[in-house]
């Protein structure tokens, strides 16, 4: 039992420690009003453009609305969360859109866009809120969608070296689909859960024998 006490507290030891990312979700999984749906603070402890509350996840928006299809129109189709997806826009040659998130997002972020155009650096990862700060990395979409159809969604991770308090949405907008927006733990951080579990395991079957 000493072996596999000894790997435990050796595999425990060489996990590096790193602050965590508090997972989140956006969905996007709401009923968005075309001329009214900005998202702003809906998933931030604020109010969308159409005055409704969502979860404070202590996500917040500029220049970023929801969409979903309705009677009249079919805007996209497959997306991941059917009842809602979004876009960053831009209708000023200087608005710019970003994703903040208060507490930060450690090293990844994941997500689902649709897209008729490749964009290059279509999102860029800050360590300050609305693109301020040190730039931590940028990420490029390729086409995946044929024409005005958004009827293919892809899941993508986005990696950067540090913790992002800002996404700058700028060079996707009035072009990308956005769905599905999640921060997920660090893999470390599971890492050592496993490893401090097999400790554990260790200790009882050597009380055991």
């Amino acid at each position: 039992m000493k072996i596999i006490v000894s790997a435990a507290l050796a595999l425990f030891a060489a996990a590096p420690v790193l602050a965590s990312t508090t997972p989140f979700l956006v969905d996007f999984e709401k009923n968005w009003d075309y001329s009214n749906g900005d998202v702003n603070g809906y998933y931030g402890g604020g109010t969308a453009a159409d005055a409704s509350f969502g979860a404070n996840l202590g996500v917040s928006f500029v220049n970023v609305s929801g969409l979903s299809n309705d009677a009249d129109f079919t805007y996209y189709t497959g997306a991941p969360s059917l009842q809602g997806t979004a876009y960053a826009h831009t209708f000023a040659a200087t608005d710019q859109a970003f994703m903040n998130v208060q507490a930060g997002v450690e090293n990844a972020l994941q997500f689902y866009y649709s897209s008729p155009d490749a964009v290059i650096g279509a999102i860029k990862a800050y360590d300050g809120l609305n693109g301020t700060g040190n730039l931590l990395g940028t990420f490029d979409l390729t086409a995946n969608t044929a024409g005005a159809a958004y009827d293919n969604w892809t899941p993508v991770q986005f990696t950067f070296a540090g913790t992002a308090k800002s996404f700058d949405l700028t060079a996707s907008a009035n072009v990308v689909g956005l769905d599905n927006i999640s921060a997920v733990p660090e893999a470390d951080s599971v890492l050592m859960m496993l490893a401090g579990g097999a400790l554990l395991a260790g200790v009882a079957l050597r009380r055991r024998a």
